[in-house]
């Protein structure tokens, strides 16, 4: 009887563990997926900073609304996606710019 007990102990453990082992796995994967998503989309928001500020730069000025805009991409960008500074001397050259009244 008692050999049974711990037979029956040892696989409620190993099934337990096993268990544990999937949704770890699980979660991991996860955390994976969502971690790539958040660099595709630090990518795109790069992109679109530096094509606005580009463009700006080009018309040699910014109007108020199109420095406000931009920045806030920027800092969502910057501080909210962790980017590594690759747009921040763009910024600074829009804020540099002359102010145009559209």
């Amino acid at each position: 009887m008692e050999w049974m007990i711990g037979l029956i102990g040892g696989a409620f453990g190993a099934g337990l563990l096993s268990l544990v082992q999937f949704f770890v796995a699980r979660h991991d994967k996860k955390k994976e997926t969502e971690s790539v998503e958040r660099k595709a989309l630090r990518y795109l928001m790069l992109y679109s900073i530096q094509d606005t500020a580009r463009e700006l730069i080009s018309a040699g000025q910014a109007s108020m609304d199109e420095r406000r805009q931009l920045r806030e991409w920027h800092d969502l960008y910057h501080k909210g996606l962790g980017g590594n500074g690759d747009a921040d001397k763009l910024m600074e050259a829009v804020d540099r710019l002359p102010f145009s009244m559209n």
